[in-house]
């Protein structure tokens, strides 16, 4: 019977999909139980109030990640994005769907493009996308992230302690993209 090692349980993710998931330990790691947060307790990012049936209190980094994976990283289709050579694109895309949820993120990133917002980024929105100018799209993208956070606090003031917090996310994450760029023929990959 063949020994089974820690590398033979952890699905064979791509080094942008790695990447990405570096940003998000650094982003979203550890505990929170935070009084204003809806979605209650949270760990790694994955929160109670999304993931009812998860018990977050034990859950790993590599179960996060394999939740990820499923539900951002290819339920957003910043998987394509990577392996059309939008890596950029694809860490913020993804980014913005584990922040905003997969819809929301879509819909971002659809008015953006200038294409139907629908909540669905399939060939139209993914078409736009690839032949879009890359630097305005980022920086469109965004704002459009950043617009859309200062509009939560000013509909629901108890959400104004998060606003500080969201706006540096994106700060960090521009810069996080920076050094993607800078690293880019490493971390493409197109498995998983």
């Amino acid at each position: 019977m063949k020994k089974l090692i820690p590398a033979d349980l952890t699905p064979h993710y791509s080094r942008a999909f790695l990447f990405c998931m570096d940003w998000i330990y650094e982003a979203e790691g550890g505990d929170s139980d935070h009084s204003a947060d809806k979605g209650g307790r949270t760990r790694f990012g994955i929160s109670k109030g999304a993931y009812p049936s998860v018990d977050i209190p034990t859950l790993t980094w590599p179960q996060a990640m394999r939740i990820y994976h499923r539900d951002f990283w290819r339920g957003s289709r910043a998987k394509e994005l990577a392996e059309h050579g939008l890596l950029e694109l694809a860490f913020l895309h993804c980014d913005g769907a584990i922040n905003h949820g997969v819809p929301l993120a879509n819909m971002l990133l659809q008015q953006v493009l200038g294409v139907k917002v629908d909540g669905i980024l399939g060939s139209r929105t993914l078409a736009a996308a690839i032949n879009h100018n890359q630097e305005d799209l980022l920086v469109d993208y965004f704002a459009r992230r950043a617009s859309k956070y200062s509009r939560i606090a000013v509909n629901d003031p108890s959400q104004i302690t998060f606003l500080y917090g969201w706006h540096r996310r994106l700060f960090k994450l521009e810069n996080r993209i920076e050094k993607a760029t800078a690293l880019e023929p490493f971390y493409i990959g197109v498995a998983a």
